[in-house]
């Protein structure tokens, strides 16, 4: 065991008297203090704790008060990412808190990311879809689609779930400077994102799957509108992480003549005792490439991670008879989060249009 010494230099401003306590990974983010408490020590606080050594921790502190529990945020009031860290033996881990969660939600977060050129609302069986468009300027229609599922964190910060974002204005616009141009699609998703990318029945969706419905709906309704709007796209690809690139995947199978590309992120596939690698056994997509990637830091440990490395090459050896292309990236000290997917989202962009332009 490695013994942990977290330290808060510095509560926020206002922080109220409570119970102030860890939680995390490590503890599948329960809200028991028991064991977890800190101790107030100046404008600070201090916990000491012991840990496996090769612990991969992603930790919040929550404060219990008058009954109520809050959990750290950032300076708008909105959701902030987890700290991370590796432990490996005994050490100090510093927690700069910027603030508390409340009812300001992150509104007024600022943002270094670019925002969509525009937003639409279109129907859905669910209720209106908020559909998050962006396009080169400078280009001509028809464009190659990307169609994006987790819509809110792919643009700007100020509609991210923790002000994390995947930045991909920046990585769009250099393609299309050189000349590589498309136009990104992105679906934002509310409280049901289980169940509308899981498609399978398990615990997280209530053993009620959406995801066929989901997946009709883009084939259905959001690519005619599209088609519309700006013309038949050449090729659609459409991409997503962790659950969303469960449903990428398994929508790509399903309907391989819908999306001729797939960006497979750190695909969530457990959910049913892994009933996707069963379900996709007599699937074949031969004119379906896949970009498939995980980063190295995806587990609650570091023996874990690499477990997770090994099934993401054994999920793209089940693949590669079935498609024609498997592209398997592996992320060195990447996470489980939005900051990972940014970091690997120019590569899978500039995979996708450079070959899509060689084959025309």
């Amino acid at each position: 065991m490695a013994h942990v010494r977290f330290v808060i230099p510095e509560l926020p401003p206002n922080t109220p008297d409570g119970v102030l306590f860890l939680t995390g990974d490590h503890r599948k983010w329960g809200n028991d203090p028991e064991g977890w408490t800190f101790k107030r020590s100046g404008r600070g606080a201090v916990l000491e704790a012991d840990l496996p050594a090769g612990v991969l921790l992603g930790v919040k502190v929550r404060l219990l008060h008058s009954g109520q529990i809050t959990e750290e945020g950032d300076a708008w009031g909105g959701r902030s990412p987890a700290h991370q860290a590796v432990v490996h033996g005994d050490m100090e881990i510093q927690l700069q808190l910027e603030g508390w969660q409340d009812n300001r939600k992150g509104r007024g977060r600022p943002s270094a990311s670019a925002p969509p050129r525009e937003e639409l609302t279109l129907a859905a069986p669910w209720g209106e879809q908020i559909v998050r468009l962006w396009w080169p300027e400078t280009s001509t229609s028809p464009l190659p689609l990307l169609i994006m599922h987790d819509g809110q964190n792919v643009y700007d910060e100020a509609a991210t779930f923790a002000g994390q974002s995947w930045n991909v204005v920046e990585a769009a616009q250099a393609l299309a400077d050189e000349g590589h141009p498309c136009l990104i699609a992105a679906l934002s998703v509310n409280d049901e994102r289980s169940r509308r990318y899981v498609p399978f029945p398990f615990e997280m969706n209530d053993f009620n799957s959406g995801a066929d419905e989901y997946l009709d709906w883009i084939a259905d309704t959001l690519k005619p509108a599209l088609a519309e709007r700006f013309g038949m796209a050449a090729q659609t690809a459409l991409a997503g992480s962790s659950f969303g690139g469960l449903v990428t995947l398994y929508g790509g199978l399903r309907a391989p003549t819908e999306f001729a590309t797939l960006g497979v992120f750190s695909p969530a596939i457990f959910p049913a005792d892994f009933e996707l690698l069963r379900w996709m056994k007599p699937r074949t997509a031969p004119q379906t490439r896949i970009w498939l990637d995980m980063g190295d830091h995806e587990a609650a440990s570091m023996d874990g991670a690499a477990e997770t490395v090994a099934l993401t090459h054994d999920l793209a050896a089940r693949l590669k008879p079935k498609v024609s292309e498997v592209h398997v990236t592996i992320g060195a000290d990447h996470w489980h989060d939005e900051a990972a997917w940014a970091a690997r989202f120019p590569a899978f962009l500039r995979w996708w249009l450079t070959d899509l332009s060689a084959s025309h």
